[in-house]
């Protein structure tokens, strides 16, 4: 299933290469010296990057009339030169400035994208077996766990719903469809390239989010189009579609994109574990719009309406002759629109709100050997015949203000709301924070902030992060703080009471970038003092506590056109939550976790070329009695994955006056056929026992899709070189 959303990235890909112009240069002293780490950024806009170890910069900007490319460096006067397909900077030392310490954007700051890992849209889309999910991506990050029988993030012994997911500043209430038994699913923003930037944090991250108890995966969409264009693509199992149009005054444009997936003939071909009867089917509708407004200000509005079918049956674990049906509709509005604008000289605002309308109609049925339902009122039978309906609204809002200081120096301030409401309760949820970045010297950066949250009573969430640079250009980064999430609903409509549960984080972490190589190694510590139990009440009395180490590798630039990465992790956790009689390691969780991904630019044949491995120890299983007794436990077998992606661009129709830019696109996952265990589903009576598995033993996905408008193959290729 996650393999066909790579073919509408694909398209996506080309699309978004259809709309933007890339500007590269380089940042040298009056000697000639390069530049590391000095900030490129388009005049009043947020648009920019940072040079590398040589001194050279590129990035995508939407570029339209007579703008301006501003460089700053601390201890440098700044610079500003017009914008350019290449622009190169000499600065001269600003004798008025102290020799300050040399920070990598999103690299050493004392910051989520210090102590996260930065993905752009291309590392989303390129990583071989995610099929372009963003989730997906990163689990190949360290902290990420392999999951491969569900969707969400699990992150350092948390839960996927630990993990949350933040556009534009403002959380993303339900970000997956609706869960499928031992199946994945989407989510529900598909596509990386609609962001600027995709920062994961597995801990310690800032201030200004909350409600997340292990990570946060934050992103912040794109700014104006500058050119309009159109997409198309066509695969077995997809068909997609949509435009961009820009206005005659280059102040405001708008698009849609349109994607239709069925998986149902794929699944015929493919024998699968379920037998499919619909789908899974998918419609995704992408609308946005961006206007600017005044000299500096920009309106950003993003909607997306989804709609997802699956209905299949497998053999009942209870019986010889009969089977389970689950079948489910799922249908989801999301708007977000957000407003950026300066206020004065150093002041900027930040404004975010998102509306989320979602419903599910979700049965399941017990059916005899002709598909027929069948009734049985005798346990086990009685309760696996249900309809159920749920609808839920949920409405945020929050606003930021930014000032900068001289110096570098920045405070943030904001508050947030949050209002949910279903057919049975509503809940209203409030937050204030404030953070303050300090550059304390040449060397040493800090930040502070205090979060105050309202859900039921107050709880106080202060966060600190510091980076210390080392005279051999690595740094040391540490963090510390208190993290709070509120009980799902569902547990909330029998005890309206239950307090938030609560993470502290500890982490230490040495970052060294350099030469277009980067090496992290981190150690953590989370402790929870309130998790969620379910026996012999409902309480928040659950304990448990997190730690380990990771390592991360990446070279750019040993073997030109070759891009890979190392991740390894190793966690240590128990927890004493839901049924658990006492602390154990969680199901979720494997010990031992490792991920390789390598990718190459053909530049001759014009053709990209992904592998990816991905291993995890095996994982513990339980079988769970009603009232708290395990009466079976092991541990799965490991976990191993190989995946293979090929990329090919061509100009179909080289003699347009615009020409296309097509992707021809194929890939395998799990090539080897090996078989994935992740946990076991348990009779009533727990004599036996069924294996969740992969849907099936291999996945394939193939595609050919064309962006009409301007060619941007050239721009393509410096993304891979």
């Amino acid at each position: 299933m996650k393999t066909s959303l790579m073919l509408c990235l694909l398209a996506v890909l080309a699309f978004n290469n259809a709309t933007a112009q890339r500007i590269i240069g380089s940042v040298k002293d009056k000697n000639n010296q390069p530049l590391e780490g000095a900030s490129i950024s388009l005049k009043g806009s947020t648009q920019g990057t940072s040079t590398d170890s040589a001194g050279n910069f590129s990035f995508e900007a939407n570029v339209t009339g007579e703008l301006f490319l501003v460089a700053t460096y601390m201890g440098y006067k700044p610079k500003i030169l017009p914008v350019a397909r290449e622009v190169h900077f000499i600065l001269v030392k600003d004798p008025a400035t102290l020799d300050p310490v040399v920070i990598s954007a999103g690299s050493f700051e004392a910051s989520d994208k210090s102590k996260g890992a930065v993905m752009t849209a291309m590392d989303v889309i390129s990583v071989p077996g995610n099929g372009g999910d963003v989730a997906n991506a990163v689990r190949t990050l360290p902290g990420a766990q392999q999951i491969g029988e569900r969707e969400g993030l699990f992150v350092r012994g948390g839960s996927g719903e630990e993990t949350r997911q933040f556009v534009d500043g403002v959380l993303v209430n339900r970000p997956y469809y609706v869960t499928l038994p031992g199946l994945p699913q989407y989510n529900r923003i598909s596509s990386p390239f609609l962001f600027e930037g995709i920062v994961f944090s597995s801990g310690g991250y800032s201030a200004l989010y909350g409600q997340g108890l292990s990570g946060a995966l934050v992103m912040e969409s794109t700014g104006m189009h500058d050119k309009s264009s159109a997409v198309i693509g066509l695969s077995p199992m997809l068909a997609v579609a949509g435009m961009q149009k820009v206005a005659k005054d280059k102040r405001s444009s708008w698009g849609f994109y349109s994607r239709y997936m069925n998986n149902n003939a794929y699944t015929k071909v493919i024998p699968q574990e379920q037998d499919f009867a619909a789908g899974p089917a998918y419609l995704m509708n992408d609308l946005n719009v961006r206007v600017k407004t005044g000299k500096t200000g920009l309106l950003k509005v993003y909607a997306n309406f989804g709609y997802n079918k699956t209905d299949f049956t497998k053999e009942d674990i209870d019986s010889t002759t009969l089977r389970k049906r689950f079948a489910a509709e799922d249908r989801n509005l999301y708007v977000n629109i957000s407003h950026r604008s300066q206020l004065a000289k150093n002041w900027q605002l930040d404004l975010a709100a998102a509306y989320n309308h979602n419903t599910t109609d979700i049965r399941n049925n017990l059916l005899d050997a002709s598909k027929a339902e069948v009734i049985i009122p005798d346990t086990p039978y009685a309760n696996k015949n249900q309809h159920l309906k749920l609808g839920e609204d949920f409405f945020t809002g929050r606003f930021v203000l930014s000032h900068y200081f001289a110096g570098h120096h920045v405070l943030k301030a904001g508050a947030e709301y949050q209002f949910t409401h279903d057919r049975l309760m509503d809940d209203q949820f409030y937050a204030s924070f404030a953070e303050f970045e300090w550059r304390l010297a040449r060397n040493l950066a800090l930040r502070t902030g205090l979060r105050l949250e309202y859900s039921r009573e107050v709880y106080l969430a202060p966060r600190i992060s510091m980076a210390y640079r080392l005279p051999n250009g690595a740094s040391l980064n540490a963090a510390y703080g208190i993290f709070y999430q509120k009980p799902e609903n569902r547990y909330l409509l029998d005890n309206n009471n239950l307090p938030q549960a609560k993470a502290t984080h500890y982490i230490l972490n040495y970052l060294q970038r350099a030469n277009g190589r980067l090496f992290r190694a981190e150690v953590f510590y989370k402790q929870y003092d309130r998790l969620l139990k379910t026996l012999p009440t409902l309480n928040m009395n659950g304990t448990g506590a997190a730690k380990g180490f990771e390592l991360f590798w990446r070279d750019k630039s040993s073997v030109k056109t070759l891009d890979y990465w190392v991740s390894y992790s190793y966690v240590a956790t128990k927890r004493d939550h839901l049924e658990f009689p006492y602390q154990m390691e969680p199901s979720f969780t494997a010990p031992h976790t490792l991920s390789v991904v390598a990718r190459r630019f053909i530049e001759p044949i014009r053709t990209s070329a992904g592998i990816s491995y991905a291993f995890a120890a095996g994982r513990p299983y339980y079988d769970l009695t009603s009232y708290g007794k395990i009466r079976d436990q092991g541990t799965t077998r490991s976990y191993n994955v190989v995946n293979l992606s090929l990329a090919h661009m061509v100009t179909l129709f080289p003699k347009w006056k615009e020409k296309d830019f097509t992707v021809i696109a194929f890939g395998v996952n799990n090539v080897l056929g090996t078989k994935q265990v992740f946990g076991y589903e348990y009779s009533y009576n727990g004599m036996h026992k069924m294996p969740v598995t992969l849907p099936a033993a291999r996945s394939f996905f193939l595609g050919i899709f064309m962006s009409l408008g301007i060619d941007r193959t050239e721009d393509f290729l410096n993304d891979n070189l």
